[in-house]
């Protein structure tokens, strides 16, 4: 009887967690789901940027007057309004992982581009979209910083046991996770948005047919600047590299990119950087930069899917410690 009553105590208790237990399961898995939210508004916000980026060459470059761009624009400029609306949509269901007024502050840029955007200067056009892909990178960041910690790491205090689970040991992940963290959504982008500069100042003036002084001022600075930090890249992927070993096969195209890059500004500080009347093809400029771009946007994606697969298993991590 007392056996079939003991039975009957660790039945219950299992059934039934006591409410201490049963604030922490509940946290985990606010947290983890939380985490998820947050990724899956990385991967929206990234191609986001990816098309505003687009929009501002293809904007600029009918605006120095290659109608090619017209259609592929029209569709575009859709598209980017829809995806607005599906980040809202996403981001309005989480646990205030991203403030109200930012992402209206977002929704008023984009209105400020979309709208009467021919009437615009050229370079009041150009200033709205960086200002606009300032903010979206901002955000990106933000959401980024939010999946440093690991989950038992955010639940731990100095009276709980779970402040144990945050260990390395338990957690042999974390070190990738924060340099795949910076090297995807701070690093990669911020190089990204340079090349996307400088498409948007080459396919405007290859247009023009003609490069002045203030333009090719605003040129001549952000090739300085890519070049400086894509020195920077070089040498964080070769950490990279030797952190995740096969888990990036993207690292391996980067080398091959460089060479595609150096190509680019080369060809842009000769064709474009020049006085007189321009011959180059604004949109061949366009192309080859587009290219180089969604490489270095793909290391986003890339990185989310890792860091995705690392949060998923700290479901057994976490199981394991507290076991």
């Amino acid at each position: 009887m007392k056996s079939t009553s003991t039975t009957m105590k660790h039945s219950n208790s299992f059934l039934a967690p006591t409410t201490a237990e049963k604030s922490v399961v509940q946290r985990f898995t606010e947290l983890f789901h939380q985490k998820l939210d947050a990724l899956h508004l990385i991967k929206q916000l990234n191609h986001m940027i990816k098309s505003v980026q687009r929009h501002r060459g293809m904007s600029m470059g009918l605006l120095g007057g290659n109608t090619l761009f017209r259609e592929e624009f029209t569709r575009l400029q859709c598209q980017i309004a829809e995806r607005l609306q599906l980040f809202s949509a996403f981001a309005s269901r989480t646990n205030d992982l991203l403030p109200l007024r930012e992402q209206e502050n977002v929704h008023s840029a984009w209105l400020t581009i979309s709208q009467d955007w021919q009437e615009d200067s050229v370079i009041d056009n150009y200033e709205l979209h960086c200002h606009l892909i300032e903010q979206l990178l901002a955000l990106l960041a933000s959401l980024a910083k939010q999946l440093e910690q690991p989950i038992a790491a955010i639940l731990a205090t100095n009276n709980e046991p779970t402040q144990i689970y945050a260990t390395n040991t338990i957690y042999p992940n974390r070190f990738k996770q924060l340099e795949v963290l910076h090297f995807s959504t701070r690093l990669m982008p911020a190089v990204a948005e340079q090349i996307g500069r400088i498409r948007a100042l080459a396919t405007y003036t290859a247009a023009l047919g003609y490069c002045d002084a203030a333009y090719a001022s605003k040129l001549r600075y952000v090739i300085q600047c890519t070049r400086v930090n894509n020195e920077k890249l070089r040498h964080q992927a070769k950490r990279m590299e030797n952190i995740l070993d096969k888990d990036s096969p993207l690292i391996n195209q980067l080398k091959s990119y460089e060479i595609k890059l150096t190509f680019l500004l080369n060809m842009i500080e000769q064709d474009i950087l020049k006085e007189g009347k321009l011959n180059a093809d604004s949109s061949r400029l366009y192309e080859l930069s587009t290219d180089i771009i969604d490489m270095y946007l793909n290391s986003v994606d890339e990185g989310t899917i890792l860091i995705e697969r690392w949060h998923n298993d700290e479901i057994e991590s976490w199981f394991a410690a507290v076991n």
